[in-house]
């Protein structure tokens, strides 16, 4: 499978969807800085944060839309964004709102109602006193919060999005049966973590998320960073990867098991790994996503060994929706109603942990018109990683 990509066409597109919201909501236009909207709407492979040189777009109702950088990234700018119009300011940790102003001016937007990220799962990337500044240098123009439309349009994603998404996981996939074949009995966790990275940058992951817990008394924990402790007989080792293409990530976990798995822990991948494909069953339009978290906190409590630790209590939820965020709404939470709708991803992640392992086996997956696609596919089954001798 060759690498896909998102053409430019594309971004125009999102742009007019933008603006029939927009419109309904009464909004001039909407003003984004840094971040994952930025990269959305722009093309530009925004980072998380840039405090120093703040990225903006401004994405008028009717106007053409504007590209904001510092100097220093304005060659970049103007390579990537697909946005013509282009600007620039010079002084660094400050927002340029003179520019920005002048900007909104250029596109009828100053003096009505402009849109930003100050809502639901939204950061600005600059400084609370920063955008005070800004706001009061825009006398006269309303701000509000746009949160709910931007995650309106970056929750449903395109076949070229789920094609993005699709390649991540094959990487992800094929970086799980290279990495188990090459361990063994007597490797640290930090040698293990380096040689999983290795195959997930390889294989063409752009960016990588990881994390790894080993042995007892370490099984709670699922966002421990990789230590110096030696993998030993009868040891779990649980593994949590992911990595972006396009900027569109893969999350999924992963089990294997120091020599030969005792009948505990084979019994508690199963079932685990049987609860898991139960609830992907239940996935299709309309479904809530409640109704599956429901279902698998319930499932949970009828475990028939005992747990140290709920992973999916401790995370108040048994999956989430993943895109340019790796974590991004739909919650599939008790809490979040949302229904499941076609092209949405997300995941599945019901966990404990126990005296003898980390059981989980997270599946991403794709909502269909009829169903659902699992883009995950690497090996459920604990994986046997030879023992010393």
């Amino acid at each position: 499978m060759d690498f896909p990509f998102i053409p430019r066409e594309e971004f125009s597109l999102r742009l007019e969807r933008l603006r029939a919201l927009m419109e309904r909501k009464g909004l001039a236009g909407i003003l984004l800085t840094t971040g994952a909207n930025l990269a959305y709407f722009t093309a530009y492979p925004s980072p998380a944060k840039s405090v120093p040189r703040p990225f903006f777009a401004v994405l008028p109702l009717r106007a053409d839309p504007v590209f904001i950088t510092q100097f220093g990234h304005l060659e970049e700018a103007r390579r990537y964004a697909w946005i013509a119009d282009v600007r620039y300011y010079t002084q660094l940790s400050h927002a340029p709102v003179e520019l920005l102003r002048e900007s909104l001016g250029d596109c009828a937007a100053l003096g009505g109602k402009v849109g930003m990220e100050l809502g639901f799962e939204q950061t600005l990337d600059i400084s609370y006193a920063e955008f005070t500044r800004l706001r009061d240098g825009l006398q006269g123009t309303q701000i509000e919060d746009a949160s709910e439309m931007l995650w309106e349009l970056r929750k449903i994603k395109s076949e070229n999005e789920i094609s993005c998404h699709r390649k991540a996981c094959e990487i992800t996939s094929h970086a799980y049966s290279a990495t188990f074949p090459e361990l063994h009995e007597g490797m640290t966790e930090m040698e293990i973590y380096r040689i999983m990275r290795r195959n997930l940058l390889d294989r063409g992951g752009e960016q990588v998320f990881l994390s790894i817990t080993s042995g007892q008394g370490n099984y709670d924990f699922v966002t421990k960073t990789p230590e110096e402790r030696v993998v030993k007989r009868g040891d779990i080792i649980w593994l949590d990867a992911g990595c972006s293409v396009r900027g569109y990530w893969s999350d999924f976990s992963r089990t294997a098991v120091v020599g030969r798995p005792s009948p505990q822990q084979v019994h508690a991948q199963n079932i685990i790994h049987d609860l898991t494909m139960r609830a992907v069953a239940l996935v299709k339009p309309g479904t809530p996503a409640s109704a599956i978290a429901k279902f698998c906190f319930s499932e949970l409590g009828k475990l028939d060994f005992a747990i140290t630790s709920s992973i999916t209590h401790r995370a108040e939820r048994v999956g989430h929706g993943i895109g340019l965020n790796m974590t991004e709404p739909p919650h599939v939470a008790p809490y979040d109603h949302t229904p499941l709708q076609p092209r949405m991803v997300i995941t599945i992640e019901p966990g404990v942990a126990t005296e003898y392992g980390t059981f989980q086996a997270e599946e991403d997956l794709v909502v269909t018109t009829d169903g659902c696609e699992v883009l995950s596919q690497a090996e459920r089954t604990l994986a046997v990683i030879p023992q010393a001798g």
